[in-house]
């Protein structure tokens, strides 16, 4: 099982990404990391340089906040979602995340769209009825958002 999060909308969101994951040639890769004492050689060493490589800055880079849409959420997301707007919600609920998420709610977000942030466990069986929350765009606090991270079958709607 997997617990989601993602923002279901009534119009586009826009996305964000703070992971530095990108992808790059492997001729820049080749520079970042030449082969020395401390870096031994690496399979992709001996790939075409134009390859093209999934590069993460390093592995603290799968916390930080990414909002996408999702073009293929989890099947159970229909128990919970009639908007046709799916956004995947990734990273770990450290400070940081939940300083750029409270961030982004208030950049991003506007009273005159229908968007709600739904986090659930796939494949849960019977299926959970999800908690339900109002928070104010203008008055969300970091608070809030620590407590929603507690929360594992939760409709948060925001106003």
């Amino acid at each position: 099982m997997t617990l989601y999060t993602v923002f279901v909308a009534d119009k586009q969101l826009n996305e964000v990404d703070y992971t530095g994951i990108d992808y790059i040639s492997v001729s820049e890769l080749k520079k970042m990391y030449p082969i020395s004492e401390q870096f031994p050689e690496q399979p992709w060493h001996s790939m075409d340089d134009d390859a093209q490589i999934l590069h993460a800055p390093d592995e603290g880079a799968f916390a930080k906040l990414h909002v996408y849409e999702w073009g293929n959420p989890p099947y159970d997301l229909i128990n919970y979602n009639d908007k046709p707007f799916i956004y995947g919600v990734d990273g770990n609920w450290n400070e940081e995340f939940v300083n750029d998420l409270l961030n982004y709610i208030k950049k991003q977000l506007s009273p005159d769209q229908i968007v709600q942030l739904l986090r659930f466990w796939a494949d849960e069986i019977p299926r959970p009825i999800l908690k339900k929350r109002t928070i104010s765009i203008q008055e969300i606090e970091l608070t809030q958002l620590h407590n929603i991270a507690q929360e594992q079958y939760i409709r948060v709607s925001f106003v």
